[in-house]
């Protein structure tokens, strides 16, 4: 060993970093890995409604029970129940499969509907002239926890 290996050696053993230390902690994929679960959810984005409907939809099932929430959607005349439906049976998916959770026990602690991308179309229009229709799309997310849980946590 030459005396520049041991002086470097010397150099972080005065630092007060401890070899033993670092070679203990985990690594960084351990610590993503081992981390407390995020709160289970679901998105369906790209959703061909427009967020305003949707909205009034979501608001419906906010803070309601999950089997109170499938009720509420299976008699629902609006057309964007189905795919509300969707992503809360997804959300319920995640939380039995990835969480372990009893799913009758969680309650919708998040229904957010945000604005997608605007699908633009023409249509002809007298004297030759067009006019422009928006064809609106959402992203809808559901998340799931306990009750009394609240909106806090990761997401």
């Amino acid at each position: 060993m030459s005396t520049e290996t041991i002086e470097a050696t010397e150099a972080t053993d005065e630092t007060g970093t401890d070899a033993e230390a670092t070679a203990t902690a985990p690594a960084r994929s351990d610590r993503l890995r081992h981390r407390a679960p995020a709160r289970p959810e679901a998105t369906a984005k790209y959703v061909r409604v427009s967020a305003r409907k949707a909205r009034l939809v979501a608001d419906l099932i906010r803070g309601k029970a999950v089997p109170e929430a499938q009720a509420i959607l299976a008699f629902s005349t609006r057309d964007v129940s189905e795919p509300i439906r969707k992503v809360l049976e997804s959300a319920m998916a995640n939380a039995d499969h990835n969480a372990g959770l009893e799913v009758r026990d969680l309650h919708i602690v998040r229904a957010t509907v945000d604005e997608g991308p605007t699908m633009r179309r023409f249509r002809p229009r007298a004297q030759g002239r067009s006019s422009r229709i928006n064809k609106r799309t959402c992203h809808i997310t559901i998340g799931l926890g306990l009750p009394g849980s609240g909106a806090e946590g990761p997401a």
